[in-house]
């Protein structure tokens, strides 16, 4: 594996990202990508995270719980999803943050349940 050195930035526009690549004994190599094209990369990269077989990934520390998080994200709720076999019984729940745009999870009733009656029991009422 070669070492090197990814910057990432927005451009001076603010309508793309600047990509910059170096690796270790070769010249870097950039690119500007439009702005519709970065949401794009972010998928790509989340893709091939989930496709690690570090699974040490998913682990949540308590250190990291506020470093991307998005306070009140908007968000949306949807028991009329169409799924076959496991998961069939489920509900869509979907958050918006600002860094990686919408998030989208399918919750099995059970676990939608439970969610809900800890959200309940943690949150003061308005």
């Amino acid at each position: 594996m070669l070492n090197g050195r990814i910057t990432i930035a927005p451009n001076d526009a603010r309508n793309g990202m600047l990509l910059s690549i170096a690796l270790e004994g070769a010249g870097p190599v950039s690119a500007v990508l439009a702005g519709s094209k970065v949401g794009e990369v972010i998928e790509k990269i989340a893709m091939v995270r989930a496709a690690l077989a570090d699974r040490s990934l998913s682990d949540l520390g308590p250190a990291t719980v506020l470093e991307f998080a998005t306070v009140d994200p908007a968000w949306r709720a949807n028991a009329d999803i169409a799924l076959d076999g496991p998961g069939a019984d489920s509900v869509a729940l979907s958050f918006c943050h600002s860094s990686y745009g919408w998030l989208c999870f399918v919750l099995p009733d059970k676990q939608a349940n439970a969610l809900g009656q800890w959200l309940v029991a943690n949150t003061a009422a308005e």
